[in-house]
This record gives C-alpha cells, structure tokens and sequence, in this order.
C-alpha cells in the first residue's frame, strides 16, 4: 500500500503510546493491539505529525538531526499499514481517549492492598492445613477420587473450566486496573490447546507493570488450591460422603498442575512472558526460532530463510543463550509425546473400534467408546481449526510487522 501526502500537508494520527524500549520506541494503539518498534528519530517524527507539523517540515527535521533523508511516503505507507494513520470517518482523539474500559474498578479492587492482605491469610490458612494434615497435600493419588475412571475425566474437565476462567479472569482484571483492554481466546503450543488471554496493550505501559498482568494469572490458581485444600479440609470434619472432600483436592491437584506447566518456557506461558519482560527482551521465541531455521539451513547447506520481522541485537544475543532451553522443552514435549501420548491414544481407539466392530457391545460400552470418539474428534478439529487460523494471521501480518520495524 503506498500513501501520496504533499510535503506542505499535515497528517492526523490516531492516539498513539510511547514506551522506551532498549532497542528503540514501542510505538502502539492500545485500542486495536497494533504495535511496532520504531528508531527514537521515526518515533520523534510521529511525535512532530502528532502535534500539527507538515509532512516537509517532519522530513527536514529528520535530515538536519540525522544527516540522510527519510522517505516520508515509504514511512507514512508503514505507519499507514500498522493502523497509525487517521482517515477521514474515524472517532475524534477525544471519543478514544475517553472510552472506558470495563470491570476497570473491579480490576482495582482484586488488586488492591486489602485484598492482597485477604489472599495471604488465605494461603497462610491453607498452608498450615497442609502442615497439619498430610492428606490435605497435593498427590497425584488425589485425582482417584472415585473407582469409576470414566466419571474422573468427565467430573475433572468439567471442573477445569471454570478454573481455567478464573485463571484467565485474573490476568485480565490485572490488564484492565491498569485501564488495558484484552480479549479471551484459544490457542495452540506445539500440539497443546491452551486458553489464553490476549493483552497486546501491555506494550503501551512500563515493564515494571506488565510483571502482575503476567502473574496474576498464577496468583488464582494459588488461591484456588487453598480454597479447594480448606474446603475439603472443613467437610471431612462435618462428616461429609468420602468422595465429596476428595473430589475438591482432586480439583486442586489439577490447579497444581497448572502451575507446573508454568515452568514450561518453551511453550511460551506465563512465566516466559516475565523472564523475557525481566530480559528485556521484546520477541525472544520467535528470534531463536529464526536463529534455529537459519544454523538448520546452513547446515544442510541451503539458502538461509526469510525474515518476517527484524530483531534487535539483544533479542538475537539473548536467543543463542536461550536456543538450548527451547531446544530441550521441544525434545522434552516430543518425547512425552512418542512415549506416552500416541501409545495411550492407540490404545483408546483400539478398544473403541473393537467395541464398535465387536458383536454384542454393551450399549454402556457403545455409549462410552461414542463419547470418546465425538470428543477426541472435536479436540482434533479445533486443534487444526487454531493452527489455520494462526498461519493465516500471520501471514496478513508479516508485511506491516517488516515495514513498521524498519520505519
């Protein structure tokens, strides 16, 4: 897309943040997640179009103070593609300045001092339960809660999702304190469907307030673990049925895993996010990836692949310190995938077919292999549904990202 503007001109911006980085200005709207790391002299000529200079006037600032001439239609055709530019039927600076953002006040609440005073007596409570009760500590062995193996699964996803929002609910209430807006989606790590929560706006702030949006994520589950540990911990005093305290630790098991999964960096959870934000790092995975294509390449001694986007010298020296981790939790993830999940699997759908195929079926053995069938099925296609549509996304952003990053 090219963008023609006469140098005696001036052109309408649409509000934009500024944020310092190590390799430049992250230059963003918060309002559509549109982001893009300009040099400190591009982000200085948005600076001066912003508060009403020509497009010449922006052109030869640039050429006294950097001594080179900057093409203002290349540079305006680059903004233009990250959304920057305003046309003529767009809200006024005003009506965007002012939308708000909701559940801000609630997000300021969850987060606020007596709060945090609330979940440390809470966790402090669950703690000594554990310390006092063996039982009430987190065991894979917790997850029987039940002979009916069947009945585990189906109770324990059940209960996953409304753990799993709450999970995801507290990194956006985290976001929205801050006046952030985000999004709720599905996506894929490797062959893992997770939940996540998109919050691109997090560019528009400082690091040092992007580090709770990233962990508030972890602090629920915490939460969540000590309020399952204490609830099953008071009905085995009330003479409750057996399973109905074992169900809520099998529950809380399930939320220690997720925190597990945390420590997973090369799946690009939570944690990862706060490590590279600490780093000071702005696309770590995706640079190592490039940088693991291109050693591939060379050694079997083919051109080298393209960029999608250019990364900063510290991205790209950080990426060969971080090549080895990345490199393992892959091996790790592959593995665990030969070893156990493809041998489980087969196992399943052999006895579903025999049970399909086998004359005189229980209709409850029917019934159970049918259920299994339709929900692996469904997992199968929404995994290739969020592959497609991520490689296509990608692919629509690819250009804008290379010329916004070169702007």
């Amino acid at each position: 897309m090219s963008v023609t503007v006469p140098g005696g001109t001036t052109v309408r911006l649409h509000r934009l943040t500024m944020v310092a980085e190590d390799d430049g200005v992250m230059v963003g709207r918060p309002d559509t997640g549109s982001y893009a790391v300009f040099p400190e002299e591009g982000a200085e000529v948005l600076r001066l179009l912003d508060a009403g200079e020509t497009v010449a006037d922006a052109a030869a600032w640039y050429a006294r103070t950097c001594g080179e001439t900057l093409d203002m239609e290349d540079f305006l055709a680059a903004v233009d593609d990250l959304g920057f530019l305003r046309a003529d039927g767009d809200a006024p600076d005003a009506e965007e300045a002012a939308a708000p953002v909701r559940w801000q006040r609630l997000g300021r609440r969850t987060f606020s001092r007596p709060a945090w005073v609330c979940y440390g007596v809470l966790v402090t409570a669950a703690l000594t339960a554990m310390v006092n009760d063996p039982a009430l500590r987190p065991s894979y062995h917790q997850l029987m809660f039940t002979r009916h193996i069947s009945l585990i699964a189906v109770t324990l996803f059940g209960a996953a999702i409304p753990c799993i929002l709450t999970h995801e609910g507290f990194h956006a209430l985290a976001g929205r304190r801050l006046g952030l807006p985000s999004t709720l989606g599905i996506g894929r790590r490797l062959y893992y469907l997770v939940a996540e929560t998109r919050m691109d706006t997090l560019l528009s702030v400082e690091r040092r307030r992007r580090y709770l949006p990233f962990l508030a994520g972890m602090l629920a589950d915490v939460l969540l673990v000590s309020v399952f540990t204490l609830t099953s911990a008071g009905l085995s005093r009330t003479g409750a049925p057996g399973w109905l305290p074992a169900l809520f630790l099998a529950v809380s098991f399930t939320c220690v895993l997720r925190l597990i999964w945390q420590f997973l960096f090369h799946l690009e959870t939570d944690l990862y996010y706060v490590a590279t934000t600490a780093l000071r790092c702005t696309d770590l995975q995706n640079a190592t990836r490039f940088q693991l294509r291109a050693l591939i390449r060379r050694g079997l001694r083919r051109p080298p692949p393209r960029a999608d986007t250019e990364w900063s010298a510290h991205d790209r020296a950080m990426a060969r310190r971080y090549a080895p981790v990345l490199v393992s939790g892959y091996a790790f993830s592959l593995a665990s995938l030969a070893w156990a999940a493809v041998p489980t699997a087969l196992a399943f759908w052999s006895t579903a077919i025999d049970r399909f195929t086998r004359a005189g079926t229980p209709a409850a053995d029917l019934f159970d292999a049918a259920f299994f069938v339709a929900l692996t099925t469904f997992e199968l296609s929404l995994l290739l549904y969020v592959t497609v549509r991520d490689r296509r996304a990608k692919s629509r952003t690819a250009t804008a990202a290379r010329r916004g990053a070169s702007a």
